[in-house]
């Protein structure tokens, strides 16, 4: 089984619920800190890439792989970098 890692500039939008603004601004800053996934949230909105640049890893790899313009071409996108 394949398994590629994507790593790119976007927008995210999160909805918080709980019961005070500083119970939400505390989440707020777990997710900004890592303490809190931002995945794990019922109300994400993520928004296509902001810029053309986009990062890759293949399985087991540690170092990314810039694509420098995302072409939709597996052979010019991953075979070529």
């Amino acid at each position: 089984m394949a398994k590629m890692s994507f790593r790119f500039m976007t927008e995210v939008e999160v909805e918080l619920k709980a019961e005070s603004y500083e119970e939400i601004y505390l989440m707020l800053k777990d997710m900004m800190h890592g303490q809190r996934p931002i995945s794990a949230q019922s109300n994400v909105k993520i928004f296509p890439p902001e810029q053309s640049s986009m990062y890759f890893s293949m399985e087991g790899e540690r170092e990314l792989h810039e694509i420098p313009q995302f072409k939709g071409d597996f052979k010019r996108d991953i075979l070529e970098h």
